[in-house]
């Protein structure tokens, strides 16, 4: 924060510079200004730029304009304040030098992130390094800190973050609130949740919330515990239900999930839609080279009929307004000079990116190379576990048959159970490719020796082969499943290789791999190169069978924060009972 007497000489020359006493820095000219406040396009409008500050507005800025004075001519050209994702995930699979390399360009001038996924994979030191890769970017990251991590300690182990890291991290200015945490965790109590939420009340700063599957009393209360918004709604009767309860609505349109086309026909209930938000919940490698970011997000709002000054307010000024980012969100005097230009409105073509006064991109490129954060050495060995043999994934039985619980897989996040009897050999229980049902294993990386729980999925479509993946939602450990004991043996290992990441492997071959050795959920690697072993490695997952979005089923296969069936390192675990069910019936 500056001092009084510095702050109050440059509080000094915006009004010098308003009053044309003198020149300002960067001039816009000639465009239509989009106002988020009054909902209007303004023609022929001007913007004036001191330092980071828009200092004037109007339809002649000439007498602001001195030797040093960088001029724009916008004419034909639409001006908007920068877009603001409320609500993602940059704690994985990219750095953000990276994702700010597409998504500047595409407009994005401010982000919203989760950070738990590094709290699960490393701790307090992880979430101290992701906070590092953020900073000196042209992208403005702001923090969200981790909540249950994991989420049911009881059930998981992950590397943890303590009510101490909590409390050193949420008094921070870059840290904007709570992260989601789940709703059945506050309606039970539970004395983390009630800690965090607390102390994010004290300091003013909001409660993220994770609704899906809250309707009435349930989700009352959730909004009496203080929980301020939810990206989760998958209807407009659902929406509608939590812009009534004063909860903000983040309308989910990325790779996770797409809500929007659903959610759409909330603009003809006659409604206030400043409550109203678009976000990405992630925008992967794929979705950023080949279609964008929030300026995709807008453009299929309108397509889906919302106005386009509405469709902008929900990725600029309803987002900036919720977080109390009171000098973001607006083109005003006063505000930070955050805009694009756009050579096309309903297209949200993206011409000129400005980020605190400064052009950042233009023409859909970065006008400067970005560098790299390195994440210090200690990231990339993050992973105790030394190594695992096919004895590992034994599961004796004495019988000849037994009649087992087995995940199935209802789509890329629910599951159910079901159950089957399978065959024994050796001692041993064994998969049945044959009717599409594998063995599994998740394992926690804390410890040397194979600390894990064993068990079977179905609905995966693999019918040979193995996978495994230290990129799992909530704990970050490993997961792998396979046709044999040998090929998941050789799998894991080779995940320990790399410290992470993503393997395929057929006999004692690798298919395709995507390694991610920063805490095992982050590659170092390119963009594009990210993007093309994604592509590699859902190519060869169908290649052996595999259902259509492999890359993200198999994160969220042991995802405890949705029903029913899961796998942790510690058991199968019937999620809507909250107990451990036995793997053998019978």
């Amino acid at each position: 924060m500056k001092g009084s007497k510095e702050g109050a000489q440059e509080i000094r020359r915006l009004i010098r510079t308003a009053l044309g006493e003198e020149k300002a820095d960067l001039v816009i000219l000639n465009g239509a200004l989009v106002n988020v406040y009054t909902g209007e396009i303004q023609e022929n409008c001007s913007v004036g730029i001191k330092g980071t500050k828009i200092v004037s507005m109007g339809d002649d800025l000439r007498c602001l304009i001195g030797d040093g004075t960088h001029v724009i001519d916008a004419r034909g050209m639409y001006i908007t304040p920068g877009f603001i994702d409320p609500h993602t995930h940059l704690d994985s699979i990219v750095q953000c030098a990276e994702y700010a390399r597409y998504a500047v360009p595409h407009g994005n001038t401010t982000a919203v992130s989760e950070s738990a996924m590094l709290a699960n994979a490393a701790g307090r030191d992880g979430v101290d390094w992701f906070i590092e890769d953020s900073r000196d970017l042209p992208l403005r990251i702001f923090i969200l800190t981790p909540s249950m991590v994991p989420p049911l300690p009881a059930f998981e182990t992950s590397m943890g973050f303590s009510l101490e890291d909590f409390q050193a991290l949420i008094r921070e200015d870059f840290v904007l609130g709570v992260g989601e945490t789940y709703w059945p965790l506050v309606l039970d109590g539970d004395e983390r949740a009630m800690a965090r939420y607390a102390m994010a009340q004290e300091l003013g700063k909001t409660r993220e919330g994770h609704a899906a599957g809250a309707r009435g009393e349930k989700l009352i209360a959730y909004g009496a515990a203080g929980t301020s918004s939810c990206h989760e709604s998958t209807t407009p009767e659902e929406a509608l239900e939590r812009l009534r309860l004063g909860m903000r609505v983040m309308i989910r349109e990325g790779s996770v999930r797409r809500e929007l086309g659903a959610i759409s026909a909330i603009k003809d209930l006659g409604v206030d839609l400043r409550g109203v938000m678009l976000c990405t919940d992630w925008a992967d490698p794929q979705m950023l080279i080949h279609q964008g970011c929030m300026d995709e997000l807008v453009r299929r709002a309108i397509a889906s009929g919302f106005d386009p000054v509405v469709a902008i307010q929900m990725v600029t000024i309803n987002p900036a307004d919720y977080f109390g980012l009171r000098e973001l969100g607006g083109i005003a005097p006063g505000k930070i000079a955050d805009l694009l230009l756009l050579s096309d409105l309903r297209g949200v073509a993206v011409a000129t990116v400005i980020k605190d006064g400064v052009v950042v991109a233009e023409e859909g490129r970065l006008v400067a190379d970005l560098p790299r954060y390195r994440y210090p050495e200690p990231a990339y060995h993050t992973f105790a576990l030394e190594g695992v043999q096919e004895e590992n994934f034994r599961i004796p039985h004495s019988k000849d048959r037994a009649l087992v619980r087995v995940v199935d897989i209802v789509n890329e996040t629910i599951t159910q159970e079901m159950r089957v009897e399978l065959g024994v050999r050796q001692g041993s229980l064994i998969a049945d490719p044959e009717r599409g049902i594998l063995k599994m294993a998740h394992i926690s990386k804390r410890d040397r020796r194979p600390q894990h729980a064993m068990g079977f999925v179905h609905g995966l479509g693999i019918r040979e082969g193995a996978v495994a993946i230290s990129l799992i939602w909530d704990t970050s450990n490993i997961l792998v499943i396979g046709a044999t004991d040998q090929e998941m043996a050789f799998a894991v290992n080779r995940l320990l290789e790399h410290q992470g990441g993503i393997i395929v492997v057929m006999g004692e071959r690798v298919v395709a791999e995507l390694p991610m050795p920063i805490c095992g959920v982050v590659s170092d690697m390119p963009l594009e190169g990210v993007a093309q072993h994604v592509t590699e490695v859902e190519e060869a997952c169908r290649a052996l069978g595999c259902v259509p979005r492999p890359f993200l089923t198999l994160q969220t296969l042991p995802f405890t924060g949705l029903p029913y069936l899961r796998l942790t390192d510690r058991g199968l675990v019937d999620i809507r009972k909250r107990e451990f069910v036995d793997l053998i019936i019978s």
